[in-house]
């Protein structure tokens, strides 16, 4: 499988990565010898467990192995093929075309888990755009306004007016509730569904990888001569 295969690559990377923890430029070394220049003893202050040329020599051997593993298997994921078989969608997919709808699930997997459920204590009592909707009372909205009354005064015949305020209906407001929510069965069901596809994915990757994997002589070639290089400036 694939995924071993990066496990494997990763592990022997930090396998590199270990010998070269080891690099040590220096050893002291005390040595201890007779009247007569005997060496008697000689004790190690510091190490060089390995010398430079024995770990580049590992680490290029693990590259080297790594780099053809990963040929290895991008050759094979141009060419091996899965079948891929989710809700009568079939075909025989490749590798990095299966990973595209692995990219492509993950994002189904956020919009599912995001879409929102019906309200169960919603109450409509109408529909907006087809959608269940409860509209409240509509609210009356007035404004003071003012107007001048004539009237006559009783011991004289001139007319006068007084000032009245009064309330004038300016508009109505109502509010609408519409539930854009989705019924619990549809989003039980589109969660189901949006798990079979990732299972039908990862079943024509591990069918694809099941096929095994073919050497790329280009790569090997390459990394070859470079561990080459390497090995005669030592």
């Amino acid at each position: 499988m694939v995924q071993t295969t990066f496990t494997r690559q990763k592990r022997e990377l930090a396998k590199a990565s270990a010998w070269i923890e080891k690099i040590r430029a220096q050893e002291v070394r005390t040595i201890t010898y007779s009247p007569q220049m005997e060496k008697l003893e000689e004790v190690r202050n510091t190490y060089v467990d390995y010398p430079p040329e024995e770990i580049t020599k590992n680490v290029l051997d693990i590259i080297v192995e790594v780099v053809k593993q990963h040929g290895a298997r991008q050759q094979a994921n141009s060419h091996n093929t899965g079948h891929f078989n989710w809700q009568g969608v079939e075909a025989d997919l490749t590798v990095p075309q299966l990973r595209a709808l692995q990219d492509a699930y993950a994002v189904l997997t956020e919009l599912v888990h995001k879409l929102p459920r019906r309200n169960p204590k919603f109450v409509p009592n109408t529909k907006i755009d087809d959608r269940p909707a409860f509209a409240h009372q509509k609210e009356k909205h007035e404004e003071t306004k003012v107007r001048y009354v004539p009237y006559e005064e009783d011991s004289t015949t001139r007319v006068r007016t007084y000032q009245e305020n009064y309330q004038e209906i300016i508009n109505f407001s109502q509010v609408i509730e519409i539930d854009y929510g989705l019924d619990i069965r549809v989003l039980n069901k589109l969660g189901e569904m949006v798990t079979d596809l990732g299972t039908a994915i990862q079943s024509a990757i591990d069918e694809a990888n099941a096929k095994g994997h073919k050497s790329d002589p280009l790569i090997e070639q390459v990394i070859d001569g470079i561990r080459q290089v390497f090995i005669k400036k030592l």
